[in-house]
C-alpha cells in the first residue's frame, strides 16, 4: 500500500507540474501559391501576362490631345513609310501603327459609318496599348467595334492579338477593328503605352 501512495503521489505531482502548460500544435505546412501558367503561342513564343484593368484604367486616365485644325484646311493626314515587306505602308511613329492613313466606310444599317481599320505593333514593343479618336474638323466620336461585346470609346491591343503577319521571324502583330464614325472628315487616332503616346491622323471618304 505504501508504494501504491508514493506511485499516485508521483503522478499527481507530475499532472500538476503539466497542468497550466499549454499544448503546442505545429503549424500546418502553408502551401505555395500556383505558379502563374506561362502563356504560349502556338509557334512557342512565350507571351507577356494578359493585361490587367487596373492598367487600362491607367492608360484611359491618359489625356486626350487630339491636334487642332483650322476650319476649311486641308486634313494633315500622317504620312505612311513602307518599315517591313510583311506589313505594307504604315502610319505613325510607333511602336504601335495603323496600316494606312485613311478611313474607307461604308455605309451600316443604323446610319453610322464603318471601316475596317488594322492597327500593327512592331516586334520590339510588348506591352498593351489603348487606341482612341475623335473628330478634328468638327464635333464628332469614334467609337469601336471590337468584334465581340458592345462597341467602346476605346480599343485595347493587348500583346496577344491572335494575328500575325507573314514572315514569322518579323513578329509583328495585327488587330484587326472596325471603326465607327457618323460623318466623313478629318479625324486623329493616339495611341497610349504605358510611357508613351503617339498620334496619328486619317481622313475618311467612302469605300471604292
Amino acid at each position: 500500500m505504501k508504494g501504491t501512495r508514493i506511485l499516485m503521489t508521483t503522478i499527481l505531482a507530475v499532472t500538476g507540474c503539466t497542468a497550466g502548460v499549454p499544448s503546442v500544435v505545429a503549424p500546418s505546412p502553408t502551401s505555395e501559391p500556383p505558379t502563374p501558367t506561362a502563356r504560349i503561342d502556338q509557334s512557342g513564343n512565350v507571351l507577356a501576362p494578359v493585361v490587367d484593368e487596373a492598367t487600362w484604367a491607367r492608360l484611359a486616365a491618359h489625356p486626350l490631345r487630339p491636334p487642332t485644325l483650322a476650319a476649311g484646311a486641308t486634313c494633315a493626314k500622317t504620312p505612311t513609310a513602307t518599315i517591313s515587306p510583311f506589313t505594307g505602308p504604315l502610319a505613325g511613329p510607333g511602336p504601335v501603327y495603323a496600316a494606312g492613313n485613311t478611313i474607307f466606310y461604308s455605309h451600316l444599317n443604323d446610319g453610322t459609318l464603318g471601316a475596317k481599320v488594322a492597327w500593327i505593333a512592331s516586334p520590339d514593343y510588348r506591352g498593351p496599348a489603348l487606341v482612341r479618336g475623335s473628330r478634328i474638323d468638327a464635333t464628332g466620336d469614334v467609337l469601336f467595334d471590337p468584334g465581340y461585346g458592345p462597341t467602346t470609346a476605346g480599343l485595347h491591343f493587348d500583346y496577344d492579338t491572335g494575328v500575325r503577319a507573314a514572315g514569322f521571324d518579323e513578329g509583328w502583330r495585327f488587330l484587326p477593328s472596325t471603326v465607327l464614325i457618323r460623318a466623313p472628315g478629318c479625324y486623329a487616332f493616339q495611341i497610349d503605352g504605358i510611357d508613351w503616346t503617339a498620334t496619328i491622323v486619317m481622313d475618311a471618304t467612302a469605300n471604292p
